[in-house]
């Protein structure tokens, strides 16, 4: 039996082949293109090169690339069977929200191209997450004197919430830090903060369980944990899966993992630090509206 990279939960349930693998997730992390085989047969080749017949091969036979889904019937994580290489999954945000990216994410996901300058940089998702942050903070977190923010994995830092103090961002890309964030590109020179934050990085990355444990560990003492992710699975899909329903697609794209507020409320335990609060607000990004899972822990 797989172990939970959430919790840590020996008590995964295979729910067997319903993870649809996104064409550009796809190419960009695994070099691999799903498409019909060469051909020499020359009507063949004519049919494919008429375009209402490929749209109409593809709608009639509707195939896909496929990976195994797991379940954490302890925690309600869902995973992927067999992790990504970290590597692997390095290639697809190599050039993240470039306009490489968006050339090449474009080619395979025509309709992306009506929102592709927005994700990440629109005012409205901007003052949308960084306000209502600070406002769900308020009464949660004590600022202290020399008060200061690690945005963990926060490309630009952008994100932090507008608080007093200190303020860094440990990222390896060479995005420029936004105004008043000073950017750390080697984690050797990390230093103990009073809060470090996780948003919107768990959801991507391959060892969720890991990568916190080690974000959590550059707190102070009595420091605070913030993460973020998005809230993609109702109650009834997670029954569903959890009673080993295999009739659910679950999208592979950017985000390989799923969350539940009982899957944060446990990689928080699982971390080592004491819960303050566990909640989901619906948040208006102005290019989409999303369910995001906010979840603050202390250090004790």
């Amino acid at each position: 039996m797989g172990e939970c990279r959430n919790c840590g939960a020996q008590t995964m349930r295979d729910l067997g082949f319903i993870g649809e693998v996104a064409p550009f997730f796809l190419k960009r992390v695994l070099n691999l293109e799903y498409s019909l085989a060469p051909t020499g047969h020359p009507v063949k080749r004519f049919l494919r090169r008429v375009g209402l017949f490929s749209k109409s091969f593809q709608k009639i036979y509707g195939k896909s690339v496929l990976v195994e889904i797991e379940i954490c019937t302890s925690c309600s994580f869902i995973q992927t069977k067999l992790p990504f290489p970290d590597e692997a999954i390095g290639r697809l945000y190599t050039d993240y929200r470039s306009d490489s990216y968006n050339r090449e994410r474009i080619r395979y996901e025509p309709e992306y191209a009506a929102i592709a300058s927005q994700p990440g940089s629109c005012t409205q998702e901007i003052q949308a997450r960084t306000v209502g942050l600070t406002r769900w903070l308020t009464g949660k977190c004590n600022h202290e004197c020399n008060f200061s923010m690690l945005d963990y994995g926060g490309a630009d830092g952008k994100f932090l919430p507008n608080l007093r103090g200190e303020k860094y961002v440990f990222d390896i890309s060479d995005i420029a830090p936004a105004e008043g964030v000073i950017r750390i590109r080697d984690e050797s020179e990390l230093d103990s903060y009073s809060y470090v934050q996780l948003a919107h990085v768990l959801e991507h990355v391959c060892h969720p369980l890991v990568l916190t444990r080690k974000a959590a560990s550059f707190l102070k003492h009595s420091g605070y944990l913030y993460i973020e992710v998005p809230l993609e699975v109702s109650d009834d899909v997670i029954t569903r899966l959890a009673n080993g329903d295999k009739t659910i697609r679950v999208d592979i794209h950017e985000h390989i993992n799923r969350y539940t507020v009982k899957s944060v409320t446990e990689l928080l335990r699982s971390t080592g630090v004491s819960s303050v609060a566990v909640e989901t607000e619906m948040v208006d990004l102005g290019w989409i509206k999303a369910t995001v899972i906010r979840a603050l822990g202390r250090k004790l």
